[in-house]
């Protein structure tokens, strides 16, 4: 009975939501970030910690479970952990039994306002799981599985909370991410230029989520290299929107992130019409990661800014155009500067205000081996001589 009561509320919530998503975290338990109340419902507060057993805290139902898969799924929860790694081994325990659509995740736990503040929360890390997630939505839209912007979105509010234009989050981006990393660097860049324009706090949340996903058209086609010329570019992003339209529901959070998505390489003056402000955003940020991405090692970031101002009014609205160079300052973060007293730096930060629109924050590089040393405020000199490519 419990097994068949289970098996038809699934199906009625697959119905409903399409993915649905359980949550645990300690003793509170979440459907979809919708909390279950746990009066009245023994086991419900436990639930977490039978889950921890397996290092897992979150289970995704892709799809509506049968009877016997929920009879697995129930056996492999109650076995014994498999050390080192429990939660890899249950889910391809679960995965070898024939339960498909059920994908397991680690354990979350309440974060509060003093773990920001204190430093807790690394930022390393947390562009490192912005990162990972957007490469599992990849993965499950290259599959034909939905992925949920709900994980996405708590990564893209776990980076706000350090701050946008923060120089925490740009050091950790420029100190341990290789800055081809496309996805990660759109997503800086635009939730940048959206905290520069004053966005309200869910329009910068979906669009850095439309920013994490933006190319996920690329996987829906297959990812092929052949589909990376013309017709792949002209494809992707309205392959990018149908994705994201397999998502059940419709609200203004998903409207945003399918016209950041649809309108990302349209530019500002198409005869097809002005794009929504979050494509004409992501176009911005698309361009320049991706013209970085490409000719970095020849140009300074510098230079890229000044070619990309050349096409504001055409290729980019005028007012957001000059407002991303104010955002990002003279030298861009990861700009490679040669100083006066004759050492080289890497810049970690946007432009922190008007005055040091022209002095960030660098880290000065060592000679022999290019690793990155201490972190200088060249506000206070020595002065930059010029940037330099690479």
């Amino acid at each position: 009975v419990p097994v068949a009561e289970f098996t038809r509320a699934l199906q009625r919530l697959e119905g409903m939501v399409g993915v649905v998503h359980l949550v645990a975290v300690e003793d509170q338990v979440f459907a979809n970030e919708m909390r279950l109340r746990a009066e009245g419902r023994p086991g419900l507060p436990e639930l977490g910690g039978e889950l921890r057993r397996h290092n897992v805290g979150g289970m995704v139902f892709q799809s509506s479970l049968e009877d016997w898969q929920v009879r697995q799924m129930v056996a492999g929860l109650a076995s014994a952990p498999a050390e080192p790694h429990p939660r890899t081994a249950l889910q391809a325990r679960l995965t070898a039994a024939g339960v498909s659509g059920l994908e397991l995740q680690g354990v979350y736990r309440f974060r509060t306002s003093e773990d920001v503040e204190d430093g807790r929360v690394d930022p390393a890390a947390a562009l490192r799981r912005a990162l990972e997630l957007s490469a599992l939505a990849w993965e499950s839209a290259s599959t034909g599985r939905v992925f949920s912007p709900l994980p996405l979105r708590r990564a893209v509010v776990e980076m706000l909370e350090i701050g946008a234009s923060g120089p925490a989050l740009w050091d950790a981006w420029v100190t341990s991410f290789p800055r081809h990393e496309h996805a990660l660097s759109v997503a800086l860049h635009a939730l940048l230029l959206g905290d520069a324009l004053g966005l309200p706090r869910a329009v910068l949340q979906d669009l850095g989520v439309a920013a994490l996903v933006h190319d996920v058209g690329y996987a829906v086609m297959g990812g092929d290299s052949a589909l990376a010329g013309p017709e792949g570019l002209a494809r992707h992003p309205g392959e990018g929107a149908r994705a994201l339209l397999r998502q059940r529901g419709f609200s203004d959070a998903k409207l945003r992130r399918l016209r950041a998505v649809l309108d990302h390489h349209r530019g500002h003056a198409e005869p097809r019409g002005t794009p929504s402000l979050v494509g004409s955003l992501l176009r911005l940020a698309e361009d320049y990661a991706s013209f970085l991405r490409v000719y970095g090692t020849r140009v300074a970031a510098a230079d890229v800014l000044s070619a990309m101002s050349l096409a504001a009014g055409s290729l980019y609205h005028p007012v957001l155009a000059q407002l991303f160079v104010n955002a990002l300052g003279r030298y861009p973060p990861a700009t490679l500067v040669e100083l006066e007293d004759g050492r080289c730096a890497r810049v970690t930060s946007p432009a922190r205000s008007p005055e040091t629109f022209a002095t960030p924050l660098a880290r000065l590089v060592d000679a022999r081996s290019g690793a990155l040393g201490d972190l200088v405020d060249l506000a206070g000199g020595p002065a930059i001589r010029r940037a330099l490519a690479g």
